[in-house]
């Protein structure tokens, strides 16, 4: 079962290049790329719904369906695709549709490898995958070539750097179970194991690509970093913990862990101020969110891996609606903030009512899954002191701010963007999307059972 998930996924990718190669304007085809897209979509939730879920694996050659995929594969899928279908509907989508097909695939591929190596190498290929949508042709205006190449080059050689941490951070953890009398080495693999996963990832502070990529990338290309390969670096964040739990049992690495992950969260809400795109303040506002999810994981407790791994799932739907909305505003009304975007909730409703919804869920608002995830957050940094606590309430407080500053001048009035309007298809999808994202809140059982099998397999969790 898990090769016939890779297979569907990589099956969706070839069948959009193909839609992507068409000499002429595909647009006739359209209709039959989102019924693609949705088919893929429910063949894959219907083959993981009704498979057999196994503990969490110790590192080990194959594909193995268990715990994690089964909590994170779903939302993954229902993030990627429907972005794509949202961007089929609402923009002239084409070359980039197979871009985030490809990442899906890999990080389907990743979620239900346990091979250490094998997880390494897919994650640089998301990377490639990420880079192929950097240097596509955006319909975004304002997005400058240049930037793109520059920013293509710095990904590149920040890639490279990362796993080549990883792979020795690897290394170096299969000659510490074998040499355990080197008291010296854990400190260093946790570092090169940090490095190396902020660097993946995009978090603070090793961010140095991520704004530009959100600034330059076209929007699926965006979505292709923010939803697959963060979540599926991640995953790999989370089995190597879980089958080196060694990593976190010095006080010491701890302590220097959840500091870092929390004042880099407050550090992206800072920088989230003076962003004069916003595609811009969403990357920071995503690496905010990244470090309440390292947060959790570096505080080895139950209730911090609880709040994170619900924060992870509920992104990879929250994160892409996100994006896609923010991508039909602003190739609608102009990129920007402030008076460019002032009144689109009158002539977009379905895209300003998305981002809302996104909003909420990326800040942990309720109805959205996210509140839930945030509330166990806060109970684990309450059990840490109040310091933590006030630099989590920080970090979500200036997110908020600059949030609703961007947001307060689509529902101005009276409204200066004149000629727009959204077809009833785009309206449909992107209310759907809202829908299913501000209702998945209301039930905070949705992710317990998942969340909880995977961590019955963790002892080492206080």
């Amino acid at each position: 079962m898990p090769v016939s998930l890779v297979g569907l996924w990589f099956g969706l990718t070839i069948l959009l290049l193909v839609y992507a190669s068409v000499p002429k304007d595909p647009g006739r085809f359209r209709w039959l790329a989102v019924l693609a897209v949705a088919s893929a979509l429910v063949a894959a939730l219907a083959l993981a719904w009704g498979a057999n879920v196994e503990p969490l694996p110790r590192w080990r050659g194959g594909l193995v369906f268990d715990s994690l995929a089964h909590l994170l594969l779903p939302p993954l899928w229902a993030g990627a695709g429907g972005a794509m279908i949202v961007a089929l509907i609402g923009w002239s989508a084409r070359y980039e549709l197979p871009v985030l097909a490809a990442a899906t695939t890999v990080a389907t591929a990743g979620i239900l490898s346990a091979n250490p190596l094998l997880v390494v190498a897919l994650i640089e290929v998301g990377a490639l995958a990420v880079l192929a949508g950097l240097l596509l042709p955006t319909a975004r205006p304002g997005v400058q070539t240049l930037l793109s190449v520059a920013t293509g080059l710095k990904y590149v050689v920040l890639s490279v750097v990362s796993i080549a941490c990883l792979v020795m951070a690897l290394l170096l953890a299969n000659f510490y179970t074998l040499n355990q009398d080197r008291v010296e080495l854990p400190r260093i693999i946790a570092a090169l194991f940090a490095t190396g996963f902020g660097l993946a990832a995009g978090l603070m502070p090793f961010y140095f690509a991520l704004p530009d990529i959100f600034d330059a990338a076209p929007a699926l290309g965006t979505v292709a970093l923010a939803g697959p390969l963060q979540c599926l670096a991640f995953v790999y964040l989370a089995r190597t913990l879980a089958n080196d739990p060694w990593l976190l049992t010095d006080s010491h690495v701890t302590n220097v862990l959840v500091g870092a992950a929390l004042g880099g969260a407050v550090l992206s809400g800072v920088l989230m101020f003076g962003q004069r795109s916003l595609n811009r303040v969403l990357a920071f506002n995503c690496t905010r969110e990244l470090g309440w999810l390292a947060f959790g994981m570096a505080s080895a407790t139950r209730t911090g891996w609880t709040g994170a791994l619900i924060v992870l799932a509920a992104r990879c739907v929250s994160q892409p609606l996100l994006i896609a909305a923010a991508e039909v505003v602003q190739l609608r009304a102009g990129v920007g903030t402030g008076e460019k975007l002032r009144g689109v909730a009158r002539a977009l409703p379905a895209a300003t009512a998305a981002w809302a919804v996104g909003v909420f869920a990326t800040l942990g608002l309720p109805p959205t899954t996210n509140f839930w995830g945030l509330e166990s957050l806060f109970r684990t940094a309450s059990g840490l002191g109040p310091l933590p606590v006030a630099l989590l309430a920080a970090s979500g407080a200036l997110a908020l701010w600059q949030l609703a500053k961007v947001t307060a001048p689509m529902i101005a009035l009276p409204p200066v963007t004149a000629g727009l309007a959204e077809r009833a298809p785009q309206i449909a999808a992107m209310g759907c999307a809202a829908v299913l994202v501000g209702l998945a809140g209301l039930g905070p059982k949705l992710f317990e059972g998942p969340v909880d099998l995977l961590l019955a397999g963790l002892p080492f969790l206080r």
